[in-house]
């Protein structure tokens, strides 16, 4: 079954089935291979196979707010998240610069292997390799173990998620690590009990006591607050657009491609990426981009090297914005060394969801009224 396909069914499968149950149920975590309550759809959300302003407005046309909230309100913590990021981008590239010492080299080694002592966080790296995905309340429970029992650095812990999650979101992955650690909520760090573990895990796990480590962990750098990206919009100044794989809705962008010449869908090898993605996630990223390119006649499906050839005696592009994190700084590292405009084109939804974003979440929330008001008027 092709990735958009599968994307589609399991969306309208949750959406029939299963959404009224997520608000009671969305906690447990029943394992690997048993049914989820959770709608395991955060890889095609993650890349844009499924736009998470249509399933909002899917949920507000089918049922009433008050039985789906909560699902709705997972969508948001994804939306807000990144809107967070793009109003302090820098702290993307200070992450990435961060220098990881002081740590125990050997249990590193061990917890990759999935040979520690915890059998509970063994099984757990078994299941981020075999099926690269995690439910979310195991996530946090695995930050949790990584930095405060066993004493690892957080920013390893963010790097391995990327390596090996489908959906390696950059900012729901760094600033979930970042909240758990402590640093995105300052002081408020994230830890479990042995019965939320064994409640939660459905009784897989049985644990009489968690050994957390007493870890105060600091981060000075304060992100200076950006607004460049706010004046951004959708108009063409180009004929020629630059896409990357975390935006591939065709029903939304249809329209937008047939204005162009060409459309070069940009898919960046380990070569030139901050984090190396496993095999797994790079197949993934192969695989939809392949079923994308098929969509749309005019789309060009080359990688960074063919890109960079091609753009040599370009001085102008058009680039669907890629928000912060990997695609976003390859063009930036791409304009430094050539003398070349892009224009960044970002959706109205986006721009109007972030602009509440520049605090925690509850003051996001505050706003979820009127960003849902702005859905409903919304026509794809």
């Amino acid at each position: 079954m092709s990735n958009f396909l599968e994307a589609e069914i399991s969306w309208k499968n949750f959406l029939d089935k299963k959404v009224l149950e997520y608000s009671f149920k969305r906690n447990y975590d029943y394992g690997p291979y048993e049914e989820s309550a959770v709608s395991k759809l955060s890889p095609f959300i993650t890349h844009r196979i499924l736009f998470e302003f249509k399933l909002i407005k899917e949920l507000q046309n089918n049922y009433e707010i008050n039985k789906v909230n909560k699902f709705i309100e997972e969508i948001y913590w994804r939306i807000y998240w990144k809107g967070w990021l793009e109003h302090n981008p820098s702290l993307w590239e200070h992450f990435l610069s961060i220098e990881t010492k002081n740590y125990d080299k050997e249990l590193y080694s061990l917890a990759l292997e999935g040979k520690t002592n915890l059998s509970f966080f063994n099984s757990w790296i078994f299941e981020l390799r075999e099926f690269n995905y995690l439910h979310n309340h195991t996530r946090m429970w695995f930050a949790s173990t990584w930095i405060f029992n066993l004493g690892l650095p957080w920013e390893l812990g963010a790097k391995l998620f990327f390596e090996h999650l489908y959906d390696g979101d950059a900012a729901s992955n760094l600033l979930s690590w970042r909240w758990v650690a402590g640093l995105q909520t300052k002081g408020k760090q994230y830890f479990f009990t042995p019965e939320n573990l064994i409640k939660f895990s459905n009784e897989r796990f049985y644990v009489k006591s968690i050994h957390n480590k007493k870890i105060n962990i600091l981060d000075k750098y304060e992100a200076p607050p950006s607004e460049e990206i706010f004046s951004a919009d959708m108009s063409q100044k180009s004929d020629e657009l630059i896409i990357f794989e975390n935006d591939l809705n065709i029903e939304t962008l249809r329209n937008v491609f047939k204005n162009y010449r060409n459309v070069f869908l940009v898919l960046l090898e380990n070569q030139v990426r901050d984090i190396k993605l496993s095999e797994n996630v790079m197949n993934f990223k192969r695989e939809i981009v392949l079923e994308f390119a098929k969509k749309v006649s005019n789309i060009k499906l080359i990688n960074s090297k063919e890109f960079l050839i091609y753009s040599k005696n370009k001085n102008q592009f058009d680039l669907l914005y890629p928000c912060v994190g990997e695609n976003l700084n390859f063009i930036k590292k791409y304009k430094l060394k050539n003398n070349i405009t892009i224009h960044n084109l970002v959706r109205s939804p986006d721009l109007y969801a972030w602009k509440f974003a520049k605090k925690g979440f509850f003051k996001f929330k505050e706003n979820i009224p009127s960003i849902n008001k702005y859905i409903e008027k919304m026509v794809w």
